[in-house]
């Protein structure tokens, strides 16, 4: 059991990773795309119709990605942050926290799914791409944020697992 808890955070800590590298690509890339039309629009007063609706749609998947490793490494904003030395209010803190992300998050993903149908059948008019490309960083987003809270739920019983998520 202890194993498995270790292998879920570390499963954690490999998405976060990911999710961390790929949200600061898009905010990267999303203003490259602002910068291109700045320049475009007032240095040549002929900015690319696209480049408002690509950088909105990297804004939402890098917001949305940020927020997931916010999550993992408890950059929210906490209600209470429990002495170190206290272990039981540290495992009280953990199942909390796994409570409230599951409870807020789960009907939420629940119904991205009709969402996600809806914008399948749209495209988007500067970009001419279904606009579920979009839409779909959200399940993404809840999906990484309930695994960083199941593997957080591993703290009940693997040390490692404590020491990681307090620090």
């Amino acid at each position: 059991m202890i194993r498995i808890a270790n292998l879920t955070y570390a499963l954690s800590q490999k998405l976060n990773f990911l999710a961390t590298r790929f949200a600061a690509l898009c905010f990267g890339a999303m203003l490259c795309v602002m910068m291109l039309q700045v320049v475009a629009r007032y240095a040549f007063a002929s900015p690319p119709f696209w480049t408002e609706e690509l950088a909105r749609w990297l804004m939402v998947w890098g917001g949305l990605l940020g927020a997931s490793a916010a999550f993992h490494t408890h950059a929210d904003p906490a209600m209470v942050h429990p002495p170190s030395h206290v272990i039981w209010r540290q495992k009280v803190q953990v199942v909390a926290r796994f409570l409230a992300s599951w409870t807020f998050f789960a009907p939420v993903l629940w119904y991205t799914w009709p969402y996600l149908e809806r914008q399948i059948g749209r495209t988007s008019e500067g970009l001419e791409v279904s606009t579920a490309w979009m839409a779909s960083a959200l399940p993404v987003a809840l999906i990484l944020i309930l695994l960083h809270g199941l593997a957080g739920l591993g703290a009940l019983i693997s040390a490692q697992v404590l020491e990681q998520e307090v620090a």
